[in-house]
């Protein structure tokens, strides 16, 4: 569920929790993966990002709109034992939709059934038993195909070593989850200038579980921007922010859980004869239900 996000998702402040004590330690586990496992996930995200580039006195300024709807129900059929990700899942998609270059579209496999399958060191996708073309696949590619196993981040990397109570920071791998964005991200980041940390602010109980709210803050230096083939150097200040909030059951028995992202960019390069300045910012938000 955590990963899903990234890094995606915020807590539900509808659920009165009970007060606990300030000394109380919490060791928190986030639940496995396995074969069998089924649930109900939605998500959400909604952003804008606005160039602007200057060369010779003259000032262009591009403001771009960006959204994702998503709506499924995710079956785990494969996962072999001590395997990062599953290898083979279905999922039932009620809406999947996207705003590209401004404009909405419906992705070809809302409505449909769409089974993700690993074969050899690749997924390949088929909807209602048809093969997904490689435009029509084009993100379910890039959420399965576009990270090293190798480098990729598991809930664990966020998660403390030991019990830690409300409030209590702990440190995360700032280098390793810049590492895990890999060659595709569109920046080079500088793993020695970031920070990532951890909290828990909310402890409660729901439904005979332990759930919980964790705080992780990440703060990114970006130092090259990529772009069209060019590499772009970025000016000392440039940034770019995560900060992800988790409201699910942190013992371990359930996948249950509500989750928001929010993202903010600032960088700012010179590029010959001018500027480049973009600033941005983006919301996301996931939920998760398992389905009996």
């Amino acid at each position: 569920m955590f990963l899903r996000v990234l890094l995606f998702l915020f807590a539900a402040g509808s659920i009165a929790a009970p007060a606990v004590a300030d000394d109380e330690a919490y060791e928190i586990k986030l639940k496995k993966d396995a074969k069998g496992d089924k649930g109900k996930v939605t998500k959400a995200e909604d952003g804008t990002t606005t160039a602007t580039i200057e060369l010779g006195g003259q000032k262009k300024v591009t403001k771009q709109k960006t959204g994702v709807k998503l709506a499924y129900t995710e079956e785990i059929l494969e996962r072999p034992a001590g395997a990062k990700r599953s290898t083979k899942l279905k999922r039932v998609y009620e809406t999947a939709q996207k705003v590209k270059e401004g404009k909405k579209e419906t992705l070809p496999y809302q409505g449909k059934t769409v089974v993700i399958e690993k074969k050899g060191d690749t997924y390949v996708f088929t909807a209602d038993g048809e093969k997904l073309s490689e435009e029509d696949a084009e993100d379910l590619d890039k959420e399965f195909n576009k990270k090293d196993d190798a480098d990729r981040v598991e809930n664990e990397d966020f998660l403390p070593k030991k019990p830690v109570k409300l409030n209590e920071a702990w440190a995360i791998d700032a280098a390793k989850l810049a590492k895990s964005f890999g060659s595709e991200a569109p920046f080079e980041l500088d793993p020695a200038q970031s920070k990532a940390t951890g909290k828990l602010i909310k402890a409660y109980k729901k439904d005979g579980r332990q759930f919980g709210v964790i705080q992780v803050t990440i703060d990114f230096t970006p130092t090259e921007f990529k772009a069209g083939g060019d590499t772009i150097p970025l000016k000392k200040g440039s940034k770019l922010g995560l900060v992800v909030t988790i409201d699910a059951c942190i013992d371990g028995t359930s996948h249950d859980g509500d989750a928001k992202m929010a993202v903010t960019i600032n960088i700012e390069g010179e590029i010959p004869n001018g500027t480049l300045k973009i600033v941005g910012d983006s919301q996301v938000t996931e939920t998760g239900r398992e389905v009996k």
